[in-house]
């Protein structure tokens, strides 16, 4: 194992200096294989905001690369490293994921490191996919509505991640964690206008069941923080209450044929003081996709505030996007064309101090992407 990986280092830094090619296997042998890989991806977007005066028109992108080695053992185990970095066109470098796992050929797998656990709310093909105004779907905003889709203690956290996971024939089952400090999940450190008083390091538990049957596939999970008052604020009678007791619940199916991808989602937190409801179908055809999430935010004033806001906050958004595969004739080259269209519609009592933060702004964009695999 270790002279594989030493030949596999220097082919890595010898093939550095070359042309990319798609799909660079550097050890394939019984013994197992090594490779590098990655994508580029860079974006034209032009978007129109209500909450803005003047419209945005710029250009993103990244290139990651991938380094990806696994090794077999005789008596059946295989162990796995993964590490992707990313370097953005702004000039950042950043990690996608860095994991390590070990486990049964074709059974038991044990994953730790820096990844993402099963997505229990895809979105299919999308190309551009934006929430009006400073509507959130990675963090609780103060003054914001949140879609949730279940990916809170999804993964790439900051702190460390295990997972276990194991398929049986068409079943297949995993239970992921992630451990580390909780408040970074609330932007600005306060919670329906009341700062962050304390925090302790928490433990989320994600355990996902799965099961496919010829076209069709459904999977379940919920996720939840098992440690007590690991993030607290200062309710309304003075004492401390736990912000990070959020329980949340989730259904994905999908229906996939030669042409046609069919995708339905929903997701649901309990959490103090709110409710967040979202579902979400999407369809893709021959290269055509097209998608509709629907997000309902019940918010009320009993434990944290008497003034934050009380009512519901509905968020929809209509998104489409189109792949033009092959250009030039390459494999893995594609262009894509994406766009959006997205709404609020604030039904808090208009008294409450923060009810007006829920702004109504109808916001709308266009992308094109030029991506390619290597």
């Amino acid at each position: 194992m270790k002279n594989t990986f030493k030949l596999s280092l220097a082919a890595v830094l010898v093939s550095s200096a070359m042309a990319a090619n798609a799909g660079i296997s550097i050890v394939d042998n019984e013994q197992g294989n090594f490779s590098i890989g990655g994508d580029v991806e860079f974006d034209f977007n032009f978007q129109d905001r209500d909450s803005q005066t003047a419209n945005e028109f710029d250009q993103t992108g990244r290139i990651l690369l991938e380094f990806s080695g696994e090794r077999y053992t005789e008596n059946g185990h295989v162990f796995q490293v993964n590490v992707q970095p990313l370097m953005g066109s702004d000039g950042n470098v950043n990690l996608d994921d860095a994991w390590f796992a070990f486990g049964a050929q074709d059974g038991w797998n044990l994953r730790m490191g820096r990844f993402e656990a099963f997505d229990m709310f895809p979105v299919g093909q999308d190309t551009f996919l934006e929430y009006s105004g400073d509507t959130a779907n990675d963090l609780v905003v103060e003054g914001s509505a949140y879609v949730y889709q279940m990916k809170e203690g999804r993964g790439r956290g900051s702190s460390g991640q295990l997972m276990y996971s194991q398929s049986f024939n068409n079943l297949y089952l995993e239970l992921a964690s992630m451990i580390g400090e909780r408040d970074v999940l609330f932007a600005g450190d306060t919670y329906h206008g009341k700062p962050i008083e304390t925090t302790k390091d928490a433990l989320l538990l994600r355990p996902v069941v799965g099961y496919q049957a010829g076209n069709f596939g459904i999977a379940a999970s919920m996720e939840a923080n098992l440690v007590k008052d690991a993030v607290t604020v200062r309710g309304n009678n003075g004492e401390l209450v736990d912000i990070s007791d959020r329980m949340g619940y989730g259904v994905t199916a999908n229906y996939t044929t030669a042409d046609w991808n069919l995708i339905a989602n929903f997701a649901y937190m309990d959490a103090v003081d709110e409710n967040n409801m979202s579902v979400g179908v999407n369809a893709l055809y021959k290269g055509f996709g097209l998608g509709y999430i629907h997000a309902a935010n019940e918010y009320e004033n009993k434990v944290v505030s008497t003034n934050y806001a009380s009512g519901d906050v509905n968020v929809n958004t209509w998104y489409a996007s189109y792949e033009f595969a092959d250009v030039l004739s390459v494999d893995d080259f594609s262009i894509y064309l994406g766009a959006y269209y997205t709404t609020v519609d604030n039904k808090t009592d208009a008294s409450q101090t923060l009810a007006t933060n829920f702004a109504e702004d109808d916001d709308k964009g266009v992308r094109v992407r030029f991506k390619y695999f290597f």
